[in-house]
């Protein structure tokens, strides 16, 4: 059954990001707004699934482990392999630079006081960070495409 989960969820997640980039390219979408949405949000759906999952069962360590693990690494090694494979280093546009690395680091920052307040995250707050995220996306549709 794992194996089977594994392959229905990684399938599936590659489906969903084929089919929106193509989506997204016949619409002129550039391939940083592709990529900041559809594949972030197409690679992190296994993320989200095991995470639910996780906290459906009760095992909320092993949930939060998967989302504070999942994103170091992403961050750290996949970047890194990334720059590595790729010849001469990568250029990072400029909008990235100024809006899209600061809101990534606003995030993380604003994580710390969620996290250490009773070590505890309401409804409320999950509520704000999807909304934040909403924002974000909106921010970016309206303003790269």
């Amino acid at each position: 059954m794992l194996v089977g989960g594994i392959a229905v969820v990684v399938v599936g997640a590659d489906i969903l990001v084929d089919a929106a980039s193509e989506a997204a390219r016949s619409l002129g979408v550039s391939d940083t707004v592709i990529g900041l949405t559809v594949v972030a949000i197409g690679t992190s759906a296994p993320e989200l699934v095991t995470t639910v999952v996780a906290t459906i069962r009760d095992e909320r360590d092993i949930a939060i482990g998967n989302l504070l693990g999942s994103s170091v690494y992403n961050i750290v090694v996949i970047l890194a392999v990334t720059v590595l494979a790729t010849p001469g280093g990568m250029t990072v546009p400029d909008d990235v630079v100024r809006v899209d690395l600061p809101v990534m680091v606003a995030v993380a920052l604003v994580c710390i006081p969620a996290f250490l307040t009773g070590r505890r995250l309401s409804r409320l707050e999950g509520a704000l960070f999807v909304i934040s995220y909403c924002v974000y996306l909106a921010f970016l549709l309206l303003t790269r495409t």
